[in-house]
């Protein structure tokens, strides 16, 4: 289970700056588990993706493509 994930100590975290997209109604990755973000990046902004399921790329692709276009 993914809330038994244990988080690497803070130095080993991700540094790299990153936006994670959290859809609203994964049935695999329920948005309650989004506040451990934090435990695994050092550098995490959390995007709530509201009305989405678990497939991004069909269910959300303009989401994703501001998100790439702003990180360019």
């Amino acid at each position: 289970m993914a809330t038994a994930e244990t988080a690497p100590a803070p130095e080993d975290r991700l540094a790299t700056p990153t936006v994670v997209l959290w859809p609203e109604h994964d049935p695999l990755f329920p948005v309650e588990w989004s506040d451990r973000i934090d435990d695994f990046f050092g550098q995490a902004r959390l995007r709530l993706v509201a009305g989405a399921g678990h497939f991004a790329p069909l269910e959300f692709p303009g989401v994703i493509a501001e998100e790439v276009r702003a990180f360019l």
